[in-house]
């Protein structure tokens, strides 16, 4: 079950626009282990349904699917979303230091450069990823929280150095995943964990200081009354003040 491009890919499909590679791989006639990826897209969207800002010829937005059983016992969604945010925080290291914002963000600085989607179907994992590399400007409500590499760098990044490097990167941690679990992750994780050690705030309502993640993939924080909870899934924000 390994491709031909990467030692887990086949060759990608890479277009210049599509309305979203994350809802094209779902076609059943779509190949697994095929990467779709797109310069431009006209309806991205991002983790809860929120609309992904895909201008032409500004980023990289790519999507693949698995087989729901390629992972076997470590198919956590919330360990595969890390594990690839690990992927991509990697590659943008080629270009900017990153940091990596749970659950499923990657942040030069303050400021998201790009982001993870994982959905499960009844038969399929879909990992969808979308990076702006050489996006000039944002829409005002986004200027505050979003960035690219080349703002970051004043350095035009090429795409298609970028994509190899990305699916290589993939590559190598899903295979070590599959064969190995969440384990050898954990600590490389924390140590690129936006905000860990600092106070957070959960879902706008459970307040503490970020202490990481676990083996589960959960975050790990401390509450304001000395209580360990864990998260599986949701919205953490820096606590200001």
């Amino acid at each position: 079950m390994r491709g031909t491009f990467t030692s887990l890919f086949t060759e990608p499909v890479v277009l210049e626009r599509v309305s979203s590679t994350q809802d094209a791989v779902k076609d059943a006639k779509f190949p697994h282990f095929k990467p779709l990826v797109a310069a431009s897209q006209t309806a991205g969207r991002g983790r809860r349904g929120n609309k992904w800002f895909s201008p032409p010829k500004a980023g990289l937005y790519l999507s693949f699917k698995l087989p729901k059983d390629y992972f076997a016992q470590n198919g956590e969604l919330s360990c595969i979303s890390l594990v690839c945010g690990l992927a991509v925080s990697e590659t943008v290291d080629s270009y900017a230091l990153s940091r990596i914002k749970w659950p499923n963000d990657v942040y030069i600085g303050g400021k998201k450069v790009a982001g993870i989607l994982v959905e499960a179907t009844p038969s399929d994992i879909v990992v969808g990823i979308g990076v702006n590399l050489n996006t000039v400007s944002f829409p005002v409500e986004l200027q505050k929280v979003a960035t690219s590499i080349y703002l970051e760098t004043q350095n035009r990044v090429d795409f298609n150095e970028f994509l190899h490097l990305l699916l290589e990167n993939l590559s190598a941690d899903l295979l070590l995943f599959r064969s190995e679990g969440f384990a050898p992750f954990v600590e490389k994780i924390n140590r690129k964990l936006l905000w860990r050690g600092k106070r957070v705030v959960v879902d706008r309502r459970e307040c503490g200081k970020l202490l990481g993640v676990n083996p589960k993939g959960f975050a790990v924080v401390k509450t304001c009354y000395g209580e360990l909870k864990e998260f599986p899934y949701g919205e953490i924000s820096l606590r200001r003040g």
